[in-house]
């Protein structure tokens, strides 16, 4: 495995990301008193890209569903984010399927021409899709101050459409779907864990393990789950 030479240290290391304002000897102190994960609640990434590209995702994906939008209509796209985001989503135009998940310009068109960002969309290569190849060039992603500030915040977008007709389609500042202020329903979980179930387990078998996982309460000895949960990684 291969990383950042500055991993822990860096700008985005893993000092800065746990440390938070007061830096890592605070974020220690309080070790085994104070529990993040009641506090903030679990958040599910339907998307297997950035968390910064979500909102974005989620608003063009509603956008093509309900004014059944095609790529070839879209004139152009902008994406507003907060400040943060241009040093993390810094690939406007990705060679690697690795570089597509942190590229706003790859998941945005990828939204609008194919109506899904998934597993299937970080294949490695040139991205297959010309409609996405095309749109890319056409997706501008610009810092809005006007965004909220709040650290819980620092994902949100709004998006503006142009389409060729002269018309502009328009979203209000948002979030993404899955986190704990608006967590996935019992479906889209199953659909996500199926999506990512299936790529190591047969679709008999993934359904399976959703059924139990599903009822984990009724499940006498959990050896019954875990002997099922191994796939061929080759």
């Amino acid at each position: 495995m291969t990383a950042s030479e500055t991993a822990l240290e860096g700008k985005q290391g893993y000092a800065a990301a746990f440390g938070g304002a007061h830096g890592l000897d605070a974020a220690i102190e309080n070790l085994g008193r104070t529990w993040h994960l009641l506090s903030s609640g679990i958040a599910v990434k339907p998307y297997p890209s950035c968390a910064l590209t979500h909102s974005a995702i989620d608003a063009l994906i509603d956008l093509r569903a309900e004014h059944r939008l095609s790529a070839g209509e879209v004139a152009g796209v902008q994406v507003a984010v907060n400040p943060v985001v241009p040093d993390v989503l810094a690939h406007a135009r990705p060679t690697t399927a690795l570089e597509r998940k942190f590229s706003m310009q790859f998941c945005a068109a990828a939204a609008l021409a194919e109506g899904r960002v998934d597993f299937a969309s970080f294949t490695g290569g040139e991205v297959a899709n010309r409609e996405t190849r095309e749109l890319m060039e056409r997706v501008a992603m610009v810092v809005d101050p006007g965004l909220p500030q709040g650290v819980d915040q620092h994902a949100w977008t709004r998006v503006t459409v142009r389409l060729r007709d002269g018309r502009t389609l328009a979203t209000e500042a948002r979030g993404a779907r899955g986190h704990p202020d608006t967590p996935l329903s019992d479906a889209a979980l199953r659909e996500k864990f199926l999506g990512c179930a299936r790529s190591v387990l047969s679709p008999d078998e993934a359904d399976g393990v959703a059924e139990q996982i599903g009822h984990l309460e009724d499940i006498p000895d959990i050896r019954a789950l875990t002997s099922r949960l191994e796939g061929n990684l080759d």
